[in-house]
């Protein structure tokens, strides 16, 4: 009977887990970190992305309405009155806008945004192109 308290006390005191255990854990864990990590940046950047075309689109809408305004006005459209219109109304700040001068329908959009200047080129069917962001 003395034997059989023994063996169990023997057992009962081996309580947790090993060095190598918790090492194998470990490993595992920065093994799927290294692999989440970088998909999750991804779609911070994809999202970020899409927020700029939106505030670009957003731009254009504007400049869009403006233009049909100086339009039936009998006037020309005065781009840095019109920025500061898009500015009023999109809630973004810093705009410049540059049409181009070879393709109707085509402008350049430069605002702030996030603590960014954005760069971006709208086309007439709305197609936008970030050319660049940079941090101020």
């Amino acid at each position: 009977m003395k034997e059989m308290i023994k063996k169990l006390q023997k057992r009962s005191n081996k309580k947790g887990f090993t060095l190598v255990e918790i090492i194998v854990v470990l490993v595992i864990l920065a093994i799927l970190a290294a692999i989440a990590v970088p998909a999750v940046l991804g779609y911070v950047d994809d999202a970020k992305k899409s927020k700029y075309i939106s505030e670009a689109r957003s731009i254009y809408i504007v400049v869009q309405v403006e233009e049909a305004k100086a339009t039936a006005d009998g006037t020309d459209p005065v781009y840095t009155t019109i920025a500061t219109k898009a500015q009023t109304e999109t809630g973004l700040s810093s705009i410049e806008i540059t049409p181009d001068e070879n393709t109707a329908g085509k402008y350049t959009f430069t605002w702030t945004s996030d603590s960014k200047n954005v760069n971006a080129t709208v086309e007439k069917n709305k197609e936008v192109t970030i050319n660049s962001v940079n941090q101020l």
